[in-house]
């Protein structure tokens, strides 16, 4: 009967972090970014995220929709690791944040030298 109570709960914390997720990636990663400058808010500092939409974010502006694979090879991590990730059983660690970040920054850095700066 114990070991019911343990599954139980269980079960009620995975659904927990599974609802998060699907509260998190309701927005798309342009619309949580770009919502923010839109509405004139903040001092153009980086969003606040949790680090599950930020990866997310950066692995869809990045990718595109199917961003899973492609960002998993960037951060030399399995796809599996990433779809875990976004299914709320796990969390990026921190390193696969900063790495995220790095390319993230190094991919614009070289669109904004390829385009130049804004009219």
């Amino acid at each position: 009967m114990n070991s019911m109570n343990v599954t139980e709960r269980r079960a009620e914390a995975l659904e927990r972090r599974l609802a998060r997720v699907r509260v998190d990636e309701k927005a798309t990663a342009m619309t949580t970014v770009m919502s923010r400058q839109d509405r004139g808010e903040g001092n153009g500092s980086p969003p606040e995220l949790s680090p599950l939409a930020e990866i997310s974010a950066i692995g869809e502006l990045l990718h595109g929709d199917r961003w899973t694979t492609a960002l998993a090879l960037d951060l030399v991590v399995k796809p599996r690791e990433v779809r875990r990730w976004k299914s709320g059983v796990d969390l990026p660690e921190g390193r696969d944040l900063v790495v995220a970040r790095r390319i993230a920054r190094r991919r614009a850095m070289a669109i904004l030298h390829l385009v130049g700066p804004g009219d």
